[in-house]
């Protein structure tokens, strides 16, 4: 890994079993805390949806590798988008699945679903967000979960597959205040979960839908009215329009009189579900799982005048389980389970034009199924199953731009996972290292070397090095790219497990001929370049005995003098700046700390309740982090990361927490930040999942 232009270490490693060397001395840790440069808590910027085992910053990006397939920033799953953009405009962090919403009078929303928090606040699957973004303190407190919303005047009618409203029973329907969510005496009860929600445009009358068909039910007395006797099967969609309801069910789409219930001109039978109904100008547009409508083909939209399939034909390639008109109905914005609409890239929303069906700008891109938008005041509250929205598919590599955001142009696309990533000196090309067998339609063995700014593959002809087994660390050094793992043979070369390759074009360098017998799974070189640190599960390497970690000549690979005597498997290894500080952290949870041009004795031995995953150093702190909860000897609680003196090794106050499994697995020092990958999801209670970046000067 490179040391930013001469300024870090850095460390990646492998989770292995916790064994042996227990009985080092380890130092004694003073009671006073040294404040610690980076802050505490984490900037706000895009993560994953997996695990970053390493990362790699330059020239203002950051480079991430791991095993994820999204990255983006986490927002929960109900999120004010920007109507022409579709940028987020603010994140109230609703916590659990968003299934359906409602415009409120203010430029916000009452908003259903499945969730315990929005905006940090508790709120039982009902919250009121605000045209901010904020979570007011409208609270229902609904004990299940809320599946449709409608809103006339100053109640709020819920729908779903609940007992109790704000304490008290209520069946699956309920009406509250508009204004402060407590419940109202309006109780009819449904004997079934209710999915959709309509109300009459003079508010006298709601109508309710699910898997037992629709009913009238009067607002003012909650009774059920003489209406639907025509109407069977599910239903998932209603829209009430002047005299009219439209109906949306499991096999087709029907108009029927507002009044009687009863069937009107037209019924057009689809061939799945019909999810979402929006009506403009006498022109019923139709969102579902549906490929065919009244027997004309139709993607899963389709718009419908007098009941007669129109030639508008946007198409879509996956179920559309919301439509919003645009207030000035020129737009249609939809929202499902769909990669593709109108033939380009839309992760899972979009919007067409009703006139001519042509795609807009306007793209969210959420991680995970759509199923509500809805637009109120200059807002759309898009909501679903989403964790991540405004973010983008990326396969096991991604790039953040220096405001923390998915860098669009960058997408290299390994299929599988990556585990070390570093970049050439002039931060041109990046080199991937992992399992891998293919780059997108690229096939590049374990190693792989792309363009910094596109992600393009560099061509076979350029840099042609494949290995024949996994890639656990890299380093680069000047001109020199030097990798270690789990191979033997490199660019059909018997090389051994750890190679010194040009990082131009890929060559291997024979002089330099270290053959570890193990795997090797972190990977140093000295501030002057003449030495190579090589941590890993070996016991001989360079021509001599040396148990899980070594100093060798970068030369030819020969190991010095410098014999570190605590042995053990060597997961993490990190050098300070000058170089004159190496730590090595082993599976016996401890992290040693020597000084290589002086000899082979420690300086201090570093102990935490869990192995140490990933580790760096700036010229007078070292960050740790990996799945250890504790440092025992100095008796404190740290989550999976920490700090340390380089002096003495006694542990400052830093403590960011993050969560997770395994917690960290790696960390680097930058000029202007301490950036942490792993498995984590929040940091410091605060949603940050995968990386995290701490701003200061490490």
């Amino acid at each position: 890994m490179p040391m930013v232009r001469g300024l870090t270490s850095r460390a990646r490693c492998l989770l292995v079993a916790a064994l042996l060397l227990f009985g080092w001395v380890a130092v004694v840790l003073p009671a006073d805390r040294a404040a610690a440069s980076p802050s505490q808590v984490a900037d706000v910027t895009a993560g994953v949806n997996g695990i970053v085992y390493d990362t790699v910053y330059i020239g203002g990006r950051t480079f991430l590798a791991g095993l994820f397939t999204w990255a983006g920033p986490r927002t929960g799953s109900g999120v004010p988008v920007d109507p022409v953009t579709g940028a987020r405009t603010s994140v109230p962090r609703v916590n659990g699945p968003v299934h359906a919403a409602a415009a409120d009078a203010a430029g916000g929303w009452y908003v259903g679903g499945q969730f315990v928090f929005a905006g940090g606040k508790t709120r039982n699957n009902a919250a009121r967000v605000t045209s901010s973004g904020g979570v007011a303190a409208w609270d229902p407190s609904v004990n299940g979960p809320v599946t449709a919303v409608a809103v006339r005047g100053t109640v709020v009618y819920l729908g779903g597959n609940f007992s109790s409203v704000g304490g008290q029973a209520r069946s699956n329907l309920a009406a509250v205040s508009s204004d402060t969510g407590a419940v109202l005496a309006w109780n009819p009860g449904s004997s079934s979960a209710v999915d959709a929600l309509a109300v009459s445009p003079d508010g006298a009358t709601v109508y309710a839908g699910g898997s037992s068909g629709a009913k009238a039910i009067s607002a003012a007395t909650g009774n059920d009215l003489s209406w639907g006797s025509a109407l069977s099967g599910a239903v998932s969609a209603l829209a009430a329009v002047g005299d009219t309801v439209y109906v949306g069910g499991a096999a087709a789409a029907t108009a029927v009189d507002a009044a009687t219930g009863s069937v009107t001109a037209w019924t057009a039978p689809t061939d799945a579900a019909v999810r979402a109904l929006a009506v403009s100008g006498g022109v019923t547009y139709l969102g579902g799982a549906f490929t065919t409508v009244a027997g004309v083909a139709r993607g899963r939209l389709a718009a419908l005048a007098s009941g007669a399939v129109t030639p508008w034909n946007p198409g879509a390639d996956g179920t559309v389980n919301s439509v919003q008109l645009s207030s000035d109905g020129a737009t249609l914005y939809t929202g499902g389970d769909f990669t593709t609409l109108g033939g380009q890239s839309r992760n899972r929303s979009g919007a067409v034009g009703t006139a001519d069906g042509v795609l807009t700008s306007w793209h969210p891109s959420a991680d995970a199924s759509v199923t509500t938008v809805v637009q109120s005041g200059s807002r759309i509250l898009v909501g679903g199953l989403f964790d991540q929205l405004n973010g983008l598919p990326r396969r096991n590599a991604a790039a953040l731009t220096a405001d923390g955001e998915v860098d669009a142009a960058w997408n290299p696309n390994p299929d599988d996972v990556v585990y070390a990533i570093d970049t050439s000196a002039d931060g041109a090309i990046v080199f991937l290292g992992g399992r891998f067998l293919n780059l997108g339609t690229a096939a590049r063995s374990k190693l792989a070397a792309v363009n910094a700014t596109t992600g393009a593959v560099l061509s076979r002809t350029s840099w042609p090095t494949g290995l024949n087994g996994n890639v656990r660390a890299m380093e680069v050094s000047g001109t020199r790219l030097y990798v270690g793992g789990a191979f033997t043979r490199a660019a059909g070369l018997d090389t051994g497990r750890l190679v010194a390759l040009n990082a131009a074009n890929g060559a291997v360098d024979t002089a330099f001929a270290p053959r570890p017998s193990g795997t090797v799974r972190a990977l140093l070189v000295s501030p002057d370049g003449t030495k190579v640190y090589a941590g890993g599960e070996y016991n001989t390497i360079g021509g001599a005995s040396r148990p899980g970690a070594a100093e060798l000549l970068a030369t030819t690979g020969a190991a010095t003098s410098f014999a570190p005597a605590s042995g053990g498997v060597v997961i993490a290894a990190a050098l300070t700046p000058d170089g004159s500080r190496v730590y090595f952290c082993t599976t016996s949870n401890r992290t040693y700390a020597y000084d290589p041009a002086v000899g082979n004795s420690l300086v201090y031995t570093v102990r935490t309740g869990g192995d140490v995953q990933g580790i760096a150093a700036s010229a007078t702190e070292v960050y740790i982090g990996g799945h250890f909860t504790t440092l025992p000897e100095a008796k404190l609680n740290r989550v999976h990361a920490a700090s340390f003196l380089v002096s003495t090794g006694a542990p400052t106050a830093w403590n960011p927490a993050p969560d997770g499994i395994y917690g960290v697995w790696s960390i680097e020092v930058t000029p202007t930040a301490l950036h942490v990958g792993g498995d984590f999801a929040k940091v410091g209670g605060k949603a940050q999942p995968g990386f995290a970046r701490f701003s200061g000067t490490p």
